[in-house]
Protein backbone atom coordinates (compact mmCIF):
# COMPACT_ATOMS: atom_id res chain seq x y z
CA UNK A 1 0.00 0.00 0.00
CA UNK A 2 2.48 2.38 1.13
CA UNK A 3 4.89 1.47 -2.14
CA UNK A 4 1.76 2.32 -4.20
CA UNK A 5 1.32 5.64 -2.58
CA UNK A 6 4.90 6.20 -3.33
CA UNK A 7 4.21 5.92 -6.79
CA UNK A 8 1.30 7.85 -6.98
CA UNK A 9 2.86 10.86 -5.35
CA UNK A 10 6.45 10.51 -7.39
CA UNK A 11 3.91 10.35 -10.30
CA UNK A 12 2.01 13.29 -9.46
CA UNK A 13 5.42 15.47 -8.78
CA UNK A 14 6.81 14.59 -12.18
CA UNK A 15 3.55 15.39 -13.85
CA UNK A 16 3.45 18.76 -11.89
CA UNK A 17 7.40 19.43 -12.98
CA UNK A 18 6.57 18.16 -16.40
CA UNK A 19 3.76 20.32 -16.47
CA UNK A 20 5.97 23.55 -15.39
CA UNK A 21 8.95 22.74 -17.59
CA UNK A 22 6.43 22.17 -20.82
CA UNK A 23 5.29 25.86 -20.39
CA UNK A 24 8.45 26.80 -19.55
CA UNK A 25 9.99 25.67 -22.96
CA UNK A 26 7.55 26.12 -24.88
CA UNK A 27 7.42 30.12 -23.92
CA UNK A 28 10.90 30.19 -24.35
CA UNK A 29 10.22 29.27 -27.44
CA UNK A 30 8.07 31.67 -28.52
CA UNK A 31 10.40 34.64 -27.22
CA UNK A 32 12.77 33.53 -29.07
CA UNK A 33 10.65 32.87 -32.13
CA UNK A 34 9.25 36.41 -31.75
CA UNK A 35 12.08 37.92 -30.91
CA UNK A 36 14.14 36.54 -34.49
CA UNK A 37 10.72 37.67 -36.19
CA UNK A 38 10.33 41.14 -34.80
CA UNK A 39 14.19 41.78 -36.02
CA UNK A 40 13.59 40.17 -39.18
CA UNK A 41 10.77 42.34 -39.34
CA UNK A 42 12.48 45.75 -38.93
CA UNK A 43 15.09 44.69 -41.21
CA UNK A 44 12.56 44.07 -43.99
CA UNK A 45 10.45 47.34 -43.16
CA UNK A 46 13.74 49.36 -43.36
CA UNK A 47 14.69 48.17 -46.60
CA UNK A 48 11.18 48.60 -47.55
CA UNK A 49 10.21 51.97 -46.38
CA UNK A 50 13.77 53.39 -47.93
CA UNK A 51 13.07 51.30 -51.41
CA UNK A 52 9.55 53.22 -51.66
CA UNK A 53 10.94 56.11 -50.73
CA UNK A 54 13.00 56.23 -53.60
CA UNK A 55 10.78 54.88 -56.14
CA UNK A 56 8.56 57.15 -55.62
CA UNK A 57 10.40 59.65 -56.11
CA UNK A 58 11.71 58.21 -59.36
CA UNK A 59 8.26 57.41 -60.45
CA UNK A 60 6.63 60.98 -59.79
CA UNK A 61 9.82 62.53 -62.12
CA UNK A 62 11.03 62.82 -65.77
CA UNK A 63 13.49 59.59 -64.86
CA UNK A 64 10.30 57.32 -64.39
CA UNK A 65 10.88 56.99 -68.54
CA UNK A 66 14.30 54.84 -67.60
CA UNK A 67 12.37 52.69 -65.67
CA UNK A 68 9.70 51.92 -68.18
CA UNK A 69 12.07 51.99 -71.58
CA UNK A 70 11.68 48.34 -72.78
CA UNK A 71 14.97 48.59 -74.97
CA UNK A 72 16.96 49.32 -71.41
CA UNK A 73 18.43 45.83 -70.76
CA UNK A 74 17.23 44.37 -67.87
CA UNK A 75 20.25 43.42 -65.51
CA UNK A 76 21.70 47.10 -66.17
CA UNK A 77 18.59 48.39 -65.22
CA UNK A 78 18.46 46.39 -62.37
CA UNK A 79 22.13 47.32 -61.41
CA UNK A 80 20.81 50.67 -61.83
CA UNK A 81 18.32 50.98 -59.33
CA UNK A 82 19.30 48.53 -56.52
CA UNK A 83 18.08 49.94 -53.02
CA UNK A 84 20.95 51.33 -50.42
CA UNK A 85 21.45 48.62 -48.11
CA UNK A 86 21.23 45.33 -49.61
CA UNK A 87 22.40 42.42 -47.60
CA UNK A 88 23.68 39.24 -49.41
CA UNK A 89 20.54 37.87 -47.61
CA UNK A 90 17.97 40.14 -48.84
CA UNK A 91 16.24 41.40 -52.37
CA UNK A 92 13.62 42.98 -53.58
CA UNK A 93 11.45 43.25 -56.68
CA UNK A 94 8.83 45.72 -58.24
CA UNK A 95 5.76 44.73 -59.95
CA UNK A 96 3.67 46.95 -62.12
CA UNK A 97 0.03 46.87 -61.97
CA UNK A 98 0.23 43.44 -64.62
CA UNK A 99 1.51 41.89 -62.38
CA UNK A 100 5.15 41.40 -63.71
CA UNK A 101 8.72 41.51 -62.97
CA UNK A 102 9.88 45.17 -63.66
CA UNK A 103 13.16 44.98 -61.42
CA UNK A 104 14.60 42.59 -59.12
CA UNK A 105 17.50 43.41 -57.00
CA UNK A 106 19.62 40.80 -55.88
CA UNK A 107 22.08 41.08 -52.55
CA UNK A 108 25.89 41.85 -53.98
CA UNK A 109 28.90 40.46 -53.46
CA UNK A 110 31.73 41.81 -54.34
CA UNK A 111 30.21 44.11 -56.92
CA UNK A 112 28.80 40.70 -58.65
CA UNK A 113 24.91 40.49 -59.00
CA UNK A 114 24.07 37.11 -57.87
CA UNK A 115 20.49 35.93 -59.61
CA UNK A 116 20.90 32.60 -58.30
CA UNK A 117 20.64 33.84 -54.80
CA UNK A 118 16.63 33.64 -54.51
CA UNK A 119 14.84 31.07 -56.60
CA UNK A 120 12.77 32.88 -58.33
CA UNK A 121 10.50 30.21 -59.75
CA UNK A 122 9.63 28.64 -56.34
CA UNK A 123 8.89 32.73 -55.15
CA UNK A 124 7.24 34.04 -58.25
CA UNK A 125 3.44 32.59 -56.95
CA UNK A 126 3.96 34.28 -53.07
CA UNK A 127 4.68 37.52 -54.71
CA UNK A 128 1.79 37.74 -56.53
CA UNK A 129 -0.21 37.90 -53.24
CA UNK A 130 -1.48 41.58 -52.89
CA UNK A 131 1.10 43.05 -50.73
CA UNK A 132 -0.36 43.89 -47.24
CA UNK A 133 2.38 45.58 -44.89
CA UNK A 134 2.97 42.08 -43.46
CA UNK A 135 5.80 39.49 -43.75
CA UNK A 136 5.14 35.78 -44.08
CA UNK A 137 7.00 32.68 -44.74
CA UNK A 138 7.77 30.83 -47.47
CA UNK A 139 9.50 27.59 -48.43
CA UNK A 140 11.72 27.39 -51.70
CA UNK A 141 14.31 24.83 -52.66
CA UNK A 142 14.77 23.14 -49.29
CA UNK A 143 15.04 26.92 -47.82
CA UNK A 144 13.01 29.39 -46.00
CA UNK A 145 12.64 33.41 -46.85
CA UNK A 146 10.68 35.96 -45.44
CA UNK A 147 8.48 38.11 -47.67
CA UNK A 148 6.20 41.24 -47.59
CA UNK A 149 5.42 44.31 -49.64
CA UNK A 150 3.65 47.28 -49.97
CA UNK A 151 1.78 49.30 -52.96
CA UNK A 152 2.53 52.34 -54.35
CA UNK A 153 0.81 54.83 -56.69
CA UNK A 154 2.46 57.57 -59.47
CA UNK A 155 1.11 60.95 -59.99
CA UNK A 156 -0.86 58.97 -62.95
CA UNK A 157 -2.58 56.74 -60.94
CA UNK A 158 -0.28 54.02 -62.13
CA UNK A 159 0.71 51.04 -59.39
CA UNK A 160 3.61 49.56 -58.39
CA UNK A 161 3.99 46.88 -55.86
CA UNK A 162 7.26 46.22 -54.10
CA UNK A 163 8.51 43.36 -52.49
CA UNK A 164 11.20 43.00 -50.05
CA UNK A 165 12.48 39.51 -48.94
CA UNK A 166 15.24 37.70 -47.17
CA UNK A 167 16.39 34.30 -46.48
CA UNK A 168 15.66 32.52 -42.93
CA UNK A 169 16.90 29.56 -43.29
CA UNK A 170 19.25 30.04 -40.55
CA UNK A 171 17.02 31.28 -37.85
CA UNK A 172 14.22 28.50 -38.86
CA UNK A 173 17.27 26.17 -38.22
CA UNK A 174 18.18 27.83 -34.84
CA UNK A 175 14.64 27.62 -33.61
CA UNK A 176 14.49 23.68 -34.60
CA UNK A 177 17.91 22.98 -32.67
CA UNK A 178 16.57 25.41 -29.82
CA UNK A 179 13.46 23.25 -29.78
CA UNK A 180 15.41 19.91 -30.05
CA UNK A 181 17.41 21.68 -26.94
CA UNK A 182 14.65 22.50 -25.07
CA UNK A 183 13.12 18.83 -25.40
CA UNK A 184 16.27 16.70 -24.22
CA UNK A 185 16.63 19.10 -20.84
CA UNK A 186 13.06 18.73 -20.47
CA UNK A 187 13.23 15.11 -20.51
CA UNK A 188 16.34 15.18 -18.53
CA UNK A 189 14.97 17.30 -15.94
CA UNK A 190 11.59 15.41 -15.99
CA UNK A 191 14.03 11.78 -15.02
CA UNK A 192 15.36 13.97 -12.41
CA UNK A 193 12.52 15.50 -10.80
CA UNK A 194 10.95 12.08 -11.04
CA UNK A 195 14.13 10.75 -9.04
CA UNK A 196 13.88 13.41 -6.36
CA UNK A 197 10.30 13.10 -6.56
CA UNK A 198 10.84 9.20 -5.41
CA UNK A 199 13.27 9.91 -2.75
CA UNK A 200 11.25 12.58 -1.12
CA UNK A 201 8.49 10.44 -1.09
CA UNK A 202 9.77 7.64 0.32
CA UNK A 203 11.15 9.93 3.06
CA UNK A 204 8.01 11.87 4.06
CA UNK A 205 6.36 8.11 3.87
CA UNK A 206 8.62 7.10 6.79
CA UNK A 207 7.44 8.29 9.77
CA UNK A 208 3.59 7.79 8.16
CA UNK A 209 4.75 3.88 7.35
CA UNK A 210 5.59 3.66 11.16
CA UNK A 211 2.30 5.15 12.33
CA UNK A 212 0.61 2.33 10.36
CA UNK A 213 2.80 -0.23 11.29
CA UNK A 214 2.96 0.53 15.14
CA UNK A 215 -1.27 1.02 14.75
CA UNK A 216 -1.32 -2.48 13.04
CA UNK A 217 0.67 -4.07 15.93
CA UNK A 218 -1.28 -2.46 18.22
CA UNK A 219 -4.57 -4.11 16.72
CA UNK A 220 -3.24 -7.55 16.10
CA UNK A 221 -1.67 -7.28 20.20
CA UNK A 222 -5.09 -5.73 21.48
CA UNK A 223 -7.17 -8.17 19.53
CA UNK A 224 -4.80 -11.12 21.38
CA UNK A 225 -5.02 -9.80 24.46
CA UNK A 226 -8.96 -9.12 24.31
CA UNK A 227 -9.74 -12.86 22.82
CA UNK A 228 -8.63 -14.48 26.61
CA UNK A 229 -10.80 -12.50 28.67
CA UNK A 230 -13.78 -12.35 26.16
CA UNK A 231 -13.48 -16.28 25.95
CA UNK A 232 -13.40 -16.44 30.03
CA UNK A 233 -16.88 -14.33 30.07
CA UNK A 234 -18.55 -15.99 27.17
CA UNK A 235 -17.74 -19.37 29.18
CA UNK A 236 -19.30 -17.67 32.09
CA UNK A 237 -22.26 -16.57 30.76
CA UNK A 238 -23.22 -20.25 29.22
CA UNK A 239 -22.32 -21.54 33.01
CA UNK A 240 -24.80 -19.21 33.70
CA UNK A 241 -27.43 -19.93 30.99
CA UNK A 242 -27.53 -23.31 32.50
CA UNK A 243 -29.34 -22.04 35.80
CA UNK A 244 -31.20 -18.97 33.79
CA UNK A 245 -34.33 -20.71 34.55
CA UNK A 246 -33.97 -20.42 38.25
CA UNK A 247 -33.43 -16.65 37.75
CA UNK A 248 -35.83 -13.58 37.99
CA UNK A 249 -37.09 -12.55 34.73
CA UNK A 250 -35.34 -9.09 34.92
CA UNK A 251 -32.11 -11.03 35.34
CA UNK A 252 -32.97 -13.61 32.53
CA UNK A 253 -33.21 -10.26 30.18
CA UNK A 254 -29.66 -8.77 31.52
CA UNK A 255 -27.84 -12.17 31.04
CA UNK A 256 -29.03 -12.17 27.17
CA UNK A 257 -28.00 -8.96 26.46
CA UNK A 258 -24.95 -9.33 27.67
CA UNK A 259 -24.25 -12.81 25.78
CA UNK A 260 -25.64 -11.09 22.50
CA UNK A 261 -22.88 -7.96 23.57
CA UNK A 262 -19.82 -10.33 24.05
CA UNK A 263 -20.80 -12.29 20.48
CA UNK A 264 -20.74 -8.98 19.16
CA UNK A 265 -17.32 -7.94 20.79
CA UNK A 266 -15.70 -11.23 19.67
CA UNK A 267 -16.87 -10.92 16.59
CA UNK A 268 -15.31 -7.33 16.43
CA UNK A 269 -12.18 -8.83 17.85
CA UNK A 270 -11.59 -11.75 15.56
CA UNK A 271 -12.52 -9.39 12.39
CA UNK A 272 -10.09 -6.49 13.45
CA UNK A 273 -7.49 -9.66 13.87
CA UNK A 274 -8.31 -10.74 10.39
CA UNK A 275 -7.39 -7.49 9.09
CA UNK A 276 -4.19 -6.90 11.45
CA UNK A 277 -3.01 -9.92 9.28
CA UNK A 278 -3.85 -9.30 6.22
CA UNK A 279 -2.31 -5.60 6.50
CA UNK A 280 1.18 -7.49 8.06
CA UNK A 281 1.22 -9.77 5.18
CA UNK A 282 0.08 -12.68 7.35
CA UNK A 283 -3.20 -13.58 6.19
CA UNK A 284 -2.96 -17.50 5.93
CA UNK A 285 -4.64 -19.33 3.31
CA UNK A 286 -4.32 -23.21 3.55
CA UNK A 287 -5.59 -24.07 -0.05
CA UNK A 288 -7.02 -27.27 -1.12
CA UNK A 289 -9.57 -28.35 -3.51
CA UNK A 290 -13.49 -28.18 -2.33
CA UNK A 291 -16.89 -27.93 -3.64
CA UNK A 292 -18.11 -24.63 -3.60
CA UNK A 293 -21.64 -25.33 -4.22
CA UNK A 294 -21.63 -27.34 -1.03
CA UNK A 295 -19.81 -24.39 0.92
CA UNK A 296 -22.40 -22.23 -0.49
CA UNK A 297 -25.27 -24.52 1.18
CA UNK A 298 -23.43 -24.54 4.30
CA UNK A 299 -23.70 -20.88 4.70
CA UNK A 300 -27.52 -20.81 3.90
CA UNK A 301 -27.99 -23.30 6.52
CA UNK A 302 -26.45 -21.11 9.15
CA UNK A 303 -27.92 -18.70 8.81
CA UNK A 304 -31.49 -19.77 8.37
CA UNK A 305 -32.67 -19.35 11.86
CA UNK A 306 -31.46 -15.87 11.86
CA UNK A 307 -33.06 -14.96 8.50
CA UNK A 308 -36.40 -16.45 9.16
CA UNK A 309 -36.36 -13.74 12.52
CA UNK A 310 -35.98 -11.16 10.09
CA UNK A 311 -38.59 -12.85 8.30
CA UNK A 312 -36.18 -13.08 5.11
CA UNK A 313 -36.18 -15.82 2.41
CA UNK A 314 -32.35 -17.57 1.43
CA UNK A 315 -32.85 -19.13 -1.97
CA UNK A 316 -30.26 -20.92 -4.14
CA UNK A 317 -30.74 -21.04 -7.37
CA UNK A 318 -31.99 -24.47 -9.04
CA UNK A 319 -29.30 -24.82 -11.71
CA UNK A 320 -26.86 -23.89 -8.45
CA UNK A 321 -27.71 -26.64 -6.81
CA UNK A 322 -27.61 -29.38 -9.73
CA UNK A 323 -24.11 -28.33 -11.31
CA UNK A 324 -20.96 -28.96 -9.10
CA UNK A 325 -18.19 -26.24 -9.14
CA UNK A 326 -15.20 -27.25 -7.59
CA UNK A 327 -12.37 -24.60 -7.05
CA UNK A 328 -8.75 -24.36 -5.09
CA UNK A 329 -8.65 -22.05 -2.13
CA UNK A 330 -9.03 -21.59 1.64
CA UNK A 331 -12.25 -23.26 1.98
CA UNK A 332 -12.55 -21.67 5.49
CA UNK A 333 -11.72 -18.23 4.34
CA UNK A 334 -14.59 -18.66 1.34
CA UNK A 335 -17.19 -19.54 3.67
CA UNK A 336 -16.42 -16.56 5.79
CA UNK A 337 -16.52 -14.00 2.60
CA UNK A 338 -20.33 -15.98 1.31
CA UNK A 339 -21.25 -15.44 5.68
CA UNK A 340 -20.41 -11.89 5.54
CA UNK A 341 -21.85 -11.35 2.43
CA UNK A 342 -25.37 -13.41 3.12
CA UNK A 343 -25.02 -11.66 6.69
CA UNK A 344 -25.33 -8.17 5.08
CA UNK A 345 -27.90 -9.37 2.86
CA UNK A 346 -29.73 -9.91 5.36
CA UNK A 347 -29.35 -7.25 7.72
CA UNK A 348 -30.45 -4.57 5.13
CA UNK A 349 -33.52 -6.60 3.81
CA UNK A 350 -37.30 -5.77 4.42
CA UNK A 351 -39.56 -8.32 5.93
CA UNK A 352 -40.85 -10.65 3.36
CA UNK A 353 -37.63 -10.17 0.97
CA UNK A 354 -35.20 -12.98 -0.01
CA UNK A 355 -31.84 -13.27 -0.56
CA UNK A 356 -31.05 -15.67 -3.58
CA UNK A 357 -27.52 -17.49 -4.35
CA UNK A 358 -26.26 -18.80 -7.72
CA UNK A 359 -22.89 -20.38 -8.54
CA UNK A 360 -21.67 -21.42 -11.95
CA UNK A 361 -18.36 -21.35 -13.57
CA UNK A 362 -16.31 -21.94 -16.83
CA UNK A 363 -12.64 -22.87 -17.89
CA UNK A 364 -11.21 -19.99 -15.96
CA UNK A 365 -13.30 -18.65 -13.50
CA UNK A 366 -15.74 -19.32 -10.65
CA UNK A 367 -18.68 -16.85 -10.37
CA UNK A 368 -20.72 -16.53 -6.98
CA UNK A 369 -23.64 -13.95 -6.74
CA UNK A 370 -25.40 -12.61 -3.75
CA UNK A 371 -28.60 -10.62 -4.57
CA UNK A 372 -31.00 -9.19 -1.79
CA UNK A 373 -34.32 -7.39 -2.42
CA UNK A 374 -33.49 -5.08 0.58
CA UNK A 375 -32.75 -1.19 0.76
CA UNK A 376 -30.23 -0.56 -1.83
CA UNK A 377 -27.23 1.36 -2.10
CA UNK A 378 -26.94 4.57 -3.65
CA UNK A 379 -24.16 5.63 -6.13
CA UNK A 380 -22.58 8.15 -3.93
CA UNK A 381 -21.97 5.07 -1.82
CA UNK A 382 -20.92 2.96 -3.72
CA UNK A 383 -17.15 3.52 -4.27
CA UNK A 384 -16.60 3.53 -0.11
CA UNK A 385 -18.57 0.36 0.88
CA UNK A 386 -15.23 -1.77 1.20
CA UNK A 387 -14.02 1.02 3.14
CA UNK A 388 -13.20 -0.44 7.03
CA UNK A 389 -15.89 1.03 9.82
CA UNK A 390 -17.42 2.81 7.11
CA UNK A 391 -21.56 3.99 7.54
CA UNK A 392 -23.56 5.29 4.65
CA UNK A 393 -26.00 6.99 7.12
CA UNK A 394 -26.77 7.04 11.02
CA UNK A 395 -30.16 5.46 10.42
CA UNK A 396 -28.96 2.82 8.82
CA UNK A 397 -26.00 2.53 11.88
CA UNK A 398 -29.26 2.25 14.11
CA UNK A 399 -30.53 -0.91 12.26
CA UNK A 400 -27.31 -2.86 11.75
CA UNK A 401 -25.49 -4.85 15.01
CA UNK A 402 -22.68 -5.29 12.70
CA UNK A 403 -18.99 -4.11 12.87
CA UNK A 404 -18.47 -1.86 10.00
CA UNK A 405 -15.60 -4.33 8.88
CA UNK A 406 -17.49 -6.99 6.94
CA UNK A 407 -17.08 -6.14 3.69
CA UNK A 408 -13.39 -4.67 4.07
CA UNK A 409 -12.82 -8.16 5.05
CA UNK A 410 -14.73 -9.67 2.41
CA UNK A 411 -12.69 -8.13 -0.46
CA UNK A 412 -9.60 -8.76 1.24
CA UNK A 413 -10.32 -12.55 1.13
CA UNK A 414 -10.93 -12.00 -2.53
CA UNK A 415 -7.81 -10.28 -2.83
CA UNK A 416 -6.08 -13.23 -1.26
CA UNK A 417 -7.38 -15.65 -3.74
CA UNK A 418 -6.59 -12.95 -6.72
CA UNK A 419 -10.47 -12.62 -7.38
CA UNK A 420 -12.45 -9.25 -7.84
CA UNK A 421 -15.76 -8.57 -6.60
CA UNK A 422 -18.13 -6.46 -8.55
CA UNK A 423 -21.52 -4.26 -7.12
CA UNK A 424 -24.43 -3.12 -8.90
CA UNK A 425 -27.35 -1.92 -7.06
CA UNK A 426 -30.63 -0.03 -7.15
CA UNK A 427 -32.03 2.19 -4.16
CA UNK A 428 -34.69 0.64 -2.67
CA UNK A 429 -34.78 -2.09 -4.71
CA UNK A 430 -31.57 -3.97 -4.11
CA UNK A 431 -27.94 -5.21 -4.92
CA UNK A 432 -26.00 -7.49 -6.11
CA UNK A 433 -22.55 -8.56 -4.93
CA UNK A 434 -20.97 -11.20 -7.94
CA UNK A 435 -17.81 -12.40 -7.08
CA UNK A 436 -15.15 -14.37 -9.41
CA UNK A 437 -12.35 -16.85 -8.34
CA UNK A 438 -9.61 -18.12 -10.15
CA UNK A 439 -10.77 -21.97 -11.38
CA UNK A 440 -9.27 -24.73 -10.35
CA UNK A 441 -6.07 -25.68 -12.58
CA UNK A 442 -2.22 -25.97 -12.02
CA UNK A 443 -0.97 -23.03 -12.71
CA UNK A 444 -3.02 -21.18 -9.56
CA UNK A 445 -2.12 -23.81 -7.64
CA UNK A 446 1.57 -22.49 -8.23
CA UNK A 447 0.50 -18.95 -7.23
CA UNK A 448 1.83 -17.12 -4.34
CA UNK A 449 -0.40 -15.60 -2.27
CA UNK A 450 0.19 -11.68 -1.34
CA UNK A 451 -1.26 -9.62 0.20
CA UNK A 452 -3.21 -6.53 -2.19
CA UNK A 453 -4.45 -4.05 0.81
Amino acid sequence: MFERTRSRLTWQFSLTVGVILAASAIFSLWMVQYILETSENNQLTSLRRQYASDLQALIDSPKVVYLLDPSMEFDKKNTSFVPQGLQLNQMSWVLNASKEIILQSPAAVKGEVLYSQFPMNALYPSLMKEPNGKYHNVNAGGRTFRIGGIEIQSVTKEKYHIFVGQEVTNDIELIMKLRWAFIGFACVMLLAGGGAGYMLAGRAMVPISEAYRRQEQFTSDASHELRTPLSILLSSVEVLNEQKEVLPEYYRKVLGKTEREIHQLMRLVDNLLTLARSDNGRLELIKAPFSLNHTVMQVIEQLEPFAQSKQVELRMETNSISSNVDMYGDEVRIRQLVFLLADNAIQYNRSGGRVEFSVYSDMKVATINVTDTGIGISEQHLPHIFERFYRMDQARSRRSEGTGLGLAIAKQIIQSHQGEIQVTSKLGAGTTFRITLPNVSDSFQNVTVKSNL
